[in-house]
């Protein structure tokens, strides 16, 4: 929270900084012993630049106990401050040193938005900059043991316990062989009854979970570390684990940019310290045990597991994107954003601020300029934020790949429209990993589309339904265990059409089952071990059995025998390395694929998962410019009219040309909208796999060249059958579609291999034309004149204007081909996608892609 300060006091405690001058704020502690309180700090203003020496404090505001606010006197003024920041300072002070140290809560004005917009977007370079990152988890509580007891019982001498801090109420860890005196007397000792008799049943053995770190991080697998294992040590180690994890830091989105870009970030908890680089190795070595080795019988016993994952999962999401950072590689906002989406923040904004210094890039404009991204600015509304960061991440990948994930939202953004990320709600555990292989599927064929931003809540695009959900399964619930885990997946099973509905024999169903569940993937491991990244990668379509999921599904009679307590030291049943490594692996991967998601089926005989919304009666939809497919619901509103806002193309397929020198392209295209639309609700992107054909039906509308298929569009919210007509690949062209609160296509018709050739009486063009579109329907299409008529009178400037550079050899209209064509009822012409051959005297040809789009009939809102 911030100081307690009013307007008048502010002024006098902050004069104004110069906005965008590199100036900032530090604070500088008086030196005293750790006992002395108050603490007396004093405010500097210096230029920030790379001689500049000072520390930048990592810290959480609130600790989350509720403890009172406690007063610190600031250039002789007393000003209150949180109890966590306090302790933070009162732990970072020297007794024979000034230090210095940039702190936001004091050193920036919380009561001057411009300020504190100005100075949030310098945050990167100040933690960049600063000499050391003190990541302050928070102070010990009543019930850590810090090992305080080793001091009195080991034969060594205090120094070689604490290590060389310049603060001796601080134990410095290294991560190396320094540290080899606070293990010998760490595992040299016994339980006592001091301890137990100091601490009680409930002791957090902080100490102890340093030392395990530790190992972990010098490469000694979790179920070799004997301590774990040992009745009378286990219990403390793992409490104290939790003790730390518990800690309201690990949840804060700010940390993380703070982390990420540090040269040397140093982890404090209560007097130990411990570089960071020694949690990132044992988290990297934890991950790396718990796929190789049965660990779950003696962790069931501790409880365990869900401690060492949280920290483990959290320590390698920081530690990926630092290898990222120090390797100069792109960081593009919609990663970054996804990756740390769970953490927290006060105030709902920076949940995309506090990012913001991680973004490397914003994309291209098609003038080749960089594109603008977000700037902090706190006098906009969160729900504001939150629409123009979809839309620049729309317009940014040039896709809706911005769409997937979680779109539930939170009571207070329920108006904002259904296709907007509320990055606020956080989303399902392991999300940002299944996002992220998004890529490795191609549900439209990288077919692009276009799409359109209809005022403030219509967005649209293009697509077609695939079928009707019939059947929702409950939910795959995240950390529940693997016998738990087991039980979903055999209840989804259950609800599998039989072979007598369409499936080619029951091995067929069984096969897309499992592929279902890991969504057609496997895993790898480490392909770079260096980068902490986890990869996956496609399962070939060669594979019809997967021994692993069948390891996985069938219960071990081992597994029903009691873990075995032998000499105090917890025993579970041995398996085989490979056996118990594929369980694992697979275990992990239908976490990723399919947690905290629901199996469901279609009418006609799709499975697959989606997002925990999703409901029988919804549509499962092919969206261009997405690599898997949606759900969307009816919108509810029978027709949203546009009455004239501004619809702005984000993104197309098309270019805007224009002839001479210096010719630039259009960067957008803006027009007004006066039509009605039917929409449908995106509730979430989706996997499916068609059951009947044993294929991946993520999307795939290249079936529209290989098979003759029976489909449906999204037209109106209500569904029309019309068969596509075989289509060569080079002629494929999407059906218009568009999003608001919903979704909703339209009806397309794509052109055949026989044509019509008629001739225009003018200008005399012959043009051809697919079966089932007559002349009538084209004259009548109004964008189809306008094109031509701009065209003609484009073309004719070159005859009449004796310096136009095509003057000697003027470009003329051959004739013009109409590949495909998209209607609405009977007549109603959506779209025409021509080839206009425009050449000279010597054969040169300019460009002749086009595509004219009619008023919109259906979209997402």
């Amino acid at each position: 929270m911030a100081p307690r300060l009013d307007a008048r006091s502010s002024r006098h405690l902050y004069p104004q900084l110069g906005l965008g001058g590199q100036t900032i704020r530090l604070i500088e502690l008086a030196p005293a012993d750790f006992s002395a309180l108050p603490i007396h700090c004093r405010l500097v203003e210096k230029k920030l630049t790379p001689a500049l020496s000072y520390k930048a404090l990592s810290y959480s505001w609130e600790n989350g106990d509720g403890t009172p606010d406690v007063a610190i006197y600031c250039n002789s003024k007393p000003i209150y401050v949180s109890a966590n920041l306090h302790a933070a300072l009162r732990r970072m002070r020297a007794p024979n040193a000034v230090v210095r140290i940039w702190v936001d809560a004091i050193c920036i004005n919380q009561q001057d938005d411009a300020e504190r917009a100005d100075q949030v977007g310098m945050m990167r370079d100040i933690y960049q900059n600063s000499s050391e990152a003190l990541i302050w988890l928070g102070d010990s509580g009543p019930h850590d043991d810090m090992g305080d007891w080793i001091w009195d019982n080991a034969r060594i001498d205090g120094e070689s316990l604490r290590g060389t801090h310049d603060n001796s109420n601080v134990v410095q860890w290294f991560g190396d062989k320094r540290d080899m005196p606070k293990l010998k007397a760490y595992f040299s000792s016994a339980p006592g009854d001091e301890r137990a008799f100091k601490f009680g049943a409930n002791r957090c053995d902080i100490f102890g979970i340093f030392c395990v770190l530790y190992l972990l991080a010098s490469g000694v697998p979790v179920d070799k570390i004997w301590h774990l294992r040992h009745v009378n040590y286990s219990a403390g180690i793992v409490d104290g684990l939790n003790a730390i994890m518990e800690k309201a830091w690990w949840q804060r989105i700010w940390v993380v940019q703070e982390t990420v870009v540090a040269k040397e970030p140093v982890v404090y908890y209560g007097k130990m310290c411990a570089p960071w680089r020694l949690l990132a190795l044992a988290a990297v070595e934890y991950d790396t045990s718990r796929l190789r080795d049965n660990i779950d019988g003696f962790f069931a016993r501790l409880n365990s597991g869900q401690s060492l994952m949280q920290f483990t999962r959290i320590v390698m999401e920081i530690e990926s994107t630092r290898r990222s950072w120090e390797k100069l590689e792109p960081m593009v906002p919609l990663t970054v954003l996804r990756k740390f989406r769970s953490r927290l923040a006060t105030d709902p904004r920076d949940k995309v601020f506090a990012v913001l210094g991680l973004i490397r890039s914003w994309g291209t404009e098609k003038s080749g300029q960089a594109m603008k991204g977000i700037t902090p600015d706190y006098t906009i509304q969160d729900d504001k934020i939150f629409f123009k960061t979809t839309v620049l991440l729309i317009r940014n990948t040039r896709s809706l790949a911005g769409l997937a994930g979680t779109l539930q939202r939170n009571a207070g953004q329920s108006s904002m429209p259904s296709w907007v990320t509320d990055w606020s709600c956080p989303p399902t555990v392991n999300e940002h990993i299944r996002l992220s292989n998004i890529q490795l599927y191609s549900a439209a064929e990288y077919l692009v589309g276009s799409v359109a931003l209809h005022g403030q809540s219509i967005l649209e695009t293009q697509g077609h339904i695939i079928d009707k959900v019939d059947y929702v399964g409950r939910t795959l619930e995240n950390g529940q265990g693997r016998n738990r885990t087991r039980h979903t997946v055999l209840e989804w099973q259950e609800s599998l059409p039989t072979p007598s509905e369409g499936i080619d024999g029951e091995y067929s169903l069984q096969t897309a089952f499992w592929r279902t569940l890991c969504s057609d993937l496997e895993f790898v491991q480490y392909a770079d071990r260096s980068a902490y990244v986890r990869e996956f990668r496609r399962l070939p379509e060669s594979i019809k059995k997967n021994e692993a999921y069948e390891r996985w599904l069938t219960v071990d009679e081992q597994s029903h025998r009691r873990t075995s307590l032998i000499g105090g030291i917890w025993v579970e049943p041995t398996s085989g390395e490979l056996e118990t490594e594929s369980k694992n692996a697979f275990q992990y991967l239908l976490e990723c694929a399919s947690g905290g998601r629901r199996f469901f089926r279609t009418a006609k005989g799709y499975i697959g998962t989606g997002p925990v919304g999703m409901k029988v009666g919804d549509s499962v939809a092919v969206v261009l410019g997405s690599r898997v497919p949606f759900i969307l619901r009816d919108g509810g509103i029978p027709r949203r009219w546009c009455s004239g806002q501004e619809a702005r193309v984000l993104f197309s397929e098309r270019s805007s040309y224009q002839a001479g020198k210096g010719a630039k392209a259009q960067n957008h295209e803006t027009t007004r909208c006066y039509d009605s639309h039917r929409c449908h609700r995106v509730i979430g992107d989706a996997y499916v796999h068609d059951i009947r054909l044993g294929t991946l039906a993520d999307m795939r509308l290249s079936i529209f060249a290989r098979q003759n298929i029976s489909t449906s569009t999204l037209s109106h919210i209500h569904r029309k059958r019309n068969p596509l007509l075989h289509v060569p690949i080079h002629r494929r062209t999407p059906h218009t579609t568009n999003f608001d609160f919903a979704f909703s296509l339209t009806f397309t018709k794509r052109a055949s291999s026989t044509m019509t050739t008629i001739t225009l009486k003018s200008p005399a063009i012959s043009v051809s034309l697919p079966a089932g579109f007559s002349e009538e329907q084209l004259l009548s299409f109004s964008p189809f004149q306008n094109w031509l008529q701009t065209l003609t009178k484009s073309l004719s400037l070159q005859h009449t204007n004796p310096k136009h550079p095509f003057h000697e050899d003027p470009y003329a209209l051959r004739s013009i081909t109409v590949q495909s064509y998209d209607l609405f009822g009977a007549k109603r012409v959506g779209f025409l996608k021509l080839r206009a051959d425009v050449t000279n005297s010597a054969g040169e040809a300019l460009p002749g892609a086009v595509f004219l789009r009619g008023p919109s009939v259906g979209m997402l809102m």
